[in-house]
């Protein structure tokens, strides 16, 4: 009898994963091909489809996602899709600089702005932090400024917008600090920045007796 168990054990253990397997693979193509089915034919008329066609759909659906995954497609599509958003009339002229604010507050900020900065105010002693935004000048129109000036991003404290400035390189200094601690510092009028947060964190452990 131990021998016959164990016998019987060791065979179902090589069928039963090919039965699950088929049997998982059937109820998915039949499914897939019923739920595909149905949607087609509120499209379609009947005499257009042919058994085999929802599951042909079904499979290129999931092709074509996988396709998304390669980051190289999805940016070309999203481009496509941004070019096109950009040119629809008033809509554009809404969506463009909106579009572009976002791009530069969201998502990897380091690659978008560049080296933090404080102009200067002409005729003033007053400076002002931004963001070297372009460093080269050449490839821009005749006007933009020769090879001794740079573009300079400043952002406003509303945090709707910003300025962006042709200035000459001897008008900026750069400062020691990240983009993000910079940006921080602007969105919050200089309430926030690094040394402040952390004797924020310091005052509040010693009020707090922690």
């Amino acid at each position: 009898m131990r021998f016959a168990t164990r016998t019987f054990i060791k065979g179902l253990a090589v069928v039963l994963p090919i039965m699950a397997a088929v049997y998982a693979v059937i109820w998915i193509v039949g499914d897939s091909e019923a739920l595909v089915k149905r949607l087609l034919l509120a499209v379609i008329p009947d005499d257009y489809y042919v058994p085999g066609l929802g599951l042909a759909l079904f499979l290129a659906v999931i092709f074509c996602v996988g396709l998304l995954m390669y980051p190289w497609i999805t940016r070309k599509l999203l481009d496509g899709l941004d070019r096109l958003l950009r040119k629809v009339p008033l809509f554009g002229a809404i969506y463009s600089p909106t579009r572009d604010l976002m791009n530069v507050l969201g998502g990897d900020v380091q690659q978008e702005l560049g080296q933090v900065v404080l102009i200067r105010i002409p005729n003033t002693n007053m400076e002002t932090l931004g963001f070297v935004t372009r460093d080269d000048l050449s490839n821009l129109p005749k006007g933009f400024g020769g090879d001794d000036h740079v573009v300079v991003y400043v952002q406003w404290s509303s945090q709707v917008g910003g300025y962006c400035f042709v200035v000459p390189r001897e008008a900026i200094r750069p400062v020691d600090m990240t983009v993000e601690e910079g940006m921080r510092w602007a969105l919050t009028a200089g309430i926030s920045s690094p040394d402040n947060a952390t004797d924020g964190a310091t005052k509040r452990r010693t009020q707090g007796g922690g």
